[in-house]
């Protein structure tokens, strides 16, 4: 079997500790201080920009597009789409659970029409976000499993952009951002792990069928699935037809991973 791709990375390094441990202490000190305030003031700060920039952003956390993103990596790196699936399923199981769980109540339920809403009007099930917690679980993933840090800032940073504009849609509080984060980081781990243990990506029906399932995802996101924000519709199906096209045309690669 041929050496694993993943990065060594000391138990020091910032990339394993440094992400929950600032969201942990962000989670602890907005809660109890000033969730309700910070959320008027940011998602008062976004709507100064069009909804569709926030609708195209948010999309990026819904499963359905994570998965279909994994597509451009399939080829050159399938043990990080594999780590990501594998994460997923803790991810569902905890997000839902915490939910569930404390049961807390959206911004719209509270502030009702003094706030900007895009998309659904939701109520329920603020703790934690579920769209904070896909990104962050594409993002820790590839934190983890990318040998250029500059590559693994970049989507880091795009990740923290879904996970404010949950805030912009008015969707959840930034308490319930951070939450997110914890919940992705956890998952990620999990996945990782276990794609690292295993070594999925050399077995050919095991690749075959995530191969197939994401090429399935890709057609019903280009085809007809609704996140619920119709702004973000012609970027979703931009994505898939990207992502789509990439993947199943011959010879195209992503570039290397470089340091």
């Amino acid at each position: 079997m041929k050496p694993s791709p993943w990065p060594e990375l000391p138990p020091g390094s910032p990339r394993l500790w440094l992400l929950p441990v600032v969201a942990a202490l962000a989670m602890l000190a907005i809660y109890p201080l000033g969730n309700q305030a910070l959320f008027i003031l940011l998602n008062q700060a976004a709507s100064h920009f069009p909804d569709a920039f926030w609708s195209g952003l948010t999309s990026l956390g819904d499963t359905l597009v994570a998965f279909v993103l994994l597509l451009f990596f399939l080829r050159r790196r399938p043990e990080l789409a594999l780590a990501v699936l594998l994460a997923a399923l803790p991810a569902i199981l905890l997000s839902h659970g915490l939910k569930d769980f404390f049961d807390e109540r959206r911004p719209y339920a509270i502030l009702g029409d003094n706030i900007h809403v895009i998309g659904p009007f939701l109520k329920a099930g603020s703790f934690p976000s579920g769209h904070t917690t896909t990104a962050f679980v594409l993002a820790t993933v590839f934190m983890l499993g990318l040998h250029s840090a500059r590559h693994a800032l970049a989507i880091l940073l795009l990740a923290l952009l879904v996970g404010f504009s949950r805030v912009a849609v008015g969707a959840h509080w930034p308490a319930d951002i951070f939450g997110g984060i914890l919940c992705a980081w956890a998952s990620a781990w999990i996945g990782v792990r276990l794609a690292r243990r295993w070594r999925l990506e050399y077995n050919l029906k095991i690749m075959l069928g995530v191969r197939l399932f994401l090429v399935g995802c890709g057609l019903t996101l280009l085809l007809g699935y609704d996140s619920g924000y119709p702004l973000a519709r012609p970027w979703e199906q931009a994505i898939a037809m990207a992502a789509l096209t990439a993947h199943l045309l011959p010879g195209w690669r992503l570039p290397a991973d470089g340091a």
